[in-house]
């Protein structure tokens, strides 16, 4: 009898995300797969996740777009003012320079430390500081942090693969699979395995 190929297409499980017209957003805005992390500044694992999300940036380019949201979890005493900063930045149109900063320098992230970053990268020094003393961005991390609880977020990194959960700091081999599947799913070209650099 002839073998038939069945191929199972159902949808696997996937959130609905409703992002926020405050959303900072990299990418382009009609990329086919949309990832959105929830993350903590102080987290071991965030910052373990970042250079393997920047590849998968750099990977698919103009097939991601990638969204940051805030999710300082309670027991980590930086993550909030680190949260507020980010935002200050953001509102002197710096908000991705000063993330990344804040992943890839070294500092711990106090009051000093926070305010040296700002200078480092240029922002107004004065604005900045009357920003994070304000406690003006607040309300805003703490709406990131609930729409990331009742998406069943509970520890820091979780993303989001066009509604697909994946938690924790994985391999950019999981991010592959998923974004893969998503393009496959859409009727996209899928990229070679160990094309791009690894």
């Amino acid at each position: 009898s002839a073998k038939y190929e069945v191929k199972m297409m159902l949808d696997p499980p996937r959130a609905t995300i409703t992002l926020r017209p405050t959303a900072p957003v990299t990418g382009p805005a009609d990329a086919p797969v949309t990832i959105v992390e929830w993350s903590d500044y102080q987290c071991p694992f965030c910052k373990r996740a970042h250079p393997t999300v920047q590849q998968v940036l750099t990977e698919y380019k103009d097939k991601v777009r990638f969204v940051y949201l805030d999710y300082p979890l309670p027991f980590h005493q930086m993550a909030m003012p680190a949260s507020q900063a980010v935002h200050c930045a953001e509102d002197q149109g710096k908000f991705w320079e000063y993330h990344t900063n804040l992943f890839e320098a070294a500092g711990d992230l106090s009051k000093a430390d926070l305010a040296k970053r700002a200078t480092d990268l240029g922002l107004d020094s004065a604005a900045f500081e009357a920003c994070t003393t304000s406690n003006k961005h607040d309300s805003l991390i703490k709406t990131n942090f609930d729409d990331g609880a009742a998406l069943g977020v509970t520890g820091t990194p979780a993303f989001f693969i066009n509604g697909r959960m994946l938690v924790g700091a994985q391999p950019i081999e999981q991010f592959r699979d998923v974004i893969n599947d998503e393009l496959s799913r859409k009727g996209l070209p899928v990229p070679k395995a160990g094309t791009g650099t690894n």
